[in-house]
């Protein structure tokens, strides 16, 4: 019983603690949808991605499982503007991806006078899921982005979501 209610309370704790990279609202233990921002964020909106990823040789088959290698170019897309207004975002960003292991970088090959958190890691089933985190000055704050991308190695294709935040201080 001990054990069990151990791995509960660490499931549940691993589930309450923030992540880096995270920002805006998730779902809440109960399924409730958490509607405040964090910090100084003064709104949210919603993103859509789309994109390819290219390897730099021969394109891995699927059996291979993630590999993030190449070059990845997320098109990005206001889909919902929440209570923004006029959201303006770069609408490409790309990536390049070199390495492996504890030897992979990321490099952000654009819009490189934003401030970047990068990171990419396997869902599972062969997809790469890229953590893309931005942050810039604009008037009256700084814009926060972040870029859930996740690509299909085989079929160097991306598609994902993301979140605009305006903040009214730097985050």
């Amino acid at each position: 019983m001990r054990l069990r209610t151990f791995f509960l309370g660490s499931a549940l704790a691993a589930l309450g603690a923030c992540t880096p990279g995270s920002v805006g609202g998730d779902d809440v233990i109960g399924g409730d949808d958490d509607t405040s921002l964090p910090g100084t964020a003064l709104c949210e909106a919603t993103l859509s991605l789309t994109g390819t990823m290219i390897s730099p040789g021969t394109v891995p088959t699927e059996d291979i499982g993630c590999v993030p290698q190449g070059t990845w170019t997320v098109n990005v897309t206001v889909s919902d503007e929440g209570g923004c207004g006029s959201v303006v975002v770069p609408g490409v960003y790309t990536y390049e991806v070199v390495g492996t292991g504890h030897n992979e970088t990321i490099t952000s090959t654009s819009n490189t006078d934003q401030e970047d958190t990068l990171g990419i890691h396997a869902l599972g089933s062969g997809v790469c899921e890229g953590s893309f985190e931005h942050i810039w000055p604009v008037d009256g704050g700084f814009a926060v982005i972040l870029l859930k991308a996740d690509a299909t190695s085989w079929e160097q294709t991306i598609e994902g979501y993301g979140t605009y935040q305006l903040w009214s201080e730097h985050p």
